[in-house]
């Protein structure tokens, strides 16, 4: 029972303002790299979204085409501005991610989709919102495989 009791904590309990920065202290966190990841995943789903020509023209082998497509215009794009990703896990997991949450669903309209999503990353990367310790554990996951993935060129 107290098991039961401790993880529902972990995903429900917000953690305080001052929790929060020390947790980002302590894992050399950033605003800035938090706006700009958040940017980067945000700036996928929608190239996603947009450019996906729905499941009645396409099978497993096209999905996998279009989000490697998708993926990297989207490298392409932020590589023009100067930040270059190339962290393969960083690839799997958001191509495991869409495929789970995009891809497979039934319903792929803007209001069932793109818009919890990007309120999902919003909500995750977004320094100053709240979060629970689950939402900071993912955090801290994928920021350091996006800081393993980033290459910024001056």
């Amino acid at each position: 029972m107290n098991n039961n009791r401790n993880f529902l904590n972990y995903i429900n309990t917000p953690l305080s303002k001052d929790s929060l920065v020390i947790i980002y202290d302590g894992n050399n966190i950033k605003f800035e790299k938090c706006e700009l990841y958040c940017d980067f995943i945000q700036s996928l789903l929608v190239l996603i979204f947009d450019t996906y020509m729905g499941d009645d023209m396409t099978n497993n082998d096209d999905q996998l085409n279009h989000f490697n497509w998708c993926w990297e215009k989207n490298v392409d794009n932020f590589k023009k501005e100067g930040f270059l990703f190339v962290n393969p896990s960083l690839h799997r997991y958001f191509k495991d991610y869409i495929f789970e949450s995009f891809y497979s669903s039934e319903d792929k309209s803007f209001k069932n989709t793109l818009v919890p999503n990007m309120e999902l990353w919003s909500k995750l990367f977004g320094y100053e919102a709240k979060k629970t310790s689950f939402d900071v554990d993912i955090l801290i996951e994928l920021y350091y495989m996006f800081n393993n993935s980033l290459v910024i060129n001056t």
